[in-house]
């Protein structure tokens, strides 16, 4: 049986504010197994517009149209220059994406067209308003450990004892 690290790249789910431990424990992986980064930012505020019914993932569809005078255009330019360090620092090549529509699907439909050989993601963020997407929408981690056919890192927060959640 071939491996399926050492051969496409290693998907990595970026939001502002993140714990840096996830965008480490990326390029660490890539870096260990030979391949590429490829970092993801999901605007929340957006949607895929452009879906081929066949299920053919076109790679220029998955990119929104960010306006200029949006915040996520500037989370983008932030989430890159991290992306840009870790990936400097540990040696490997990188690009970065922005994507739109539901965060899970979004990371799986860019898995699938890189041929990624995992996506890594970070745990939900503390607080209510986290508690409350998650209700609503269910955990990207969750979402993505039902529908990939790759595997899914997810990496814990940093600084978060043995058994509690916050």
């Amino acid at each position: 049986m071939e491996s399926r690290f050492g051969r496409g790249a290693v998907i990595v789910g970026l939001l502002p504010a993140q714990d840096p431990a996830v965008l480490l424990c990326a390029a660490e992986l890539a870096a260990a197994t030979g391949v590429r980064l490829a970092g993801a930012y999901v605007d929340p505020a957006s949607y895929l517009i452009e879906w081929d019914p066949d299920g053919n993932v076109d790679g220029k569809s998955l990119d929104p149209a960010l306006d200029p005078e949006d915040d996520a255009l500037q989370a983008a330019h932030e989430l890159e220059a991290l992306l840009r360090g870790a990936a400097g620092a540990c040696g490997v090549e990188y690009s970065f994406r922005t994507l739109g529509g539901d965060p899970a699907m979004a990371l799986g439909r860019l898995a699938a067209a890189m041929s990624a050989s995992a996506i890594v993601v970070g745990t939900r963020r503390p607080g209510v308003a986290a508690g409350v997407s998650e209700l609503v929408g269910g955990s990207v981690a969750r979402k993505l450990f039902t529908t990939q056919h790759v595997p899914v890192v997810v990496v814990p927060r940093t600084g978060v004892k043995a058994g509690h959640q916050g």
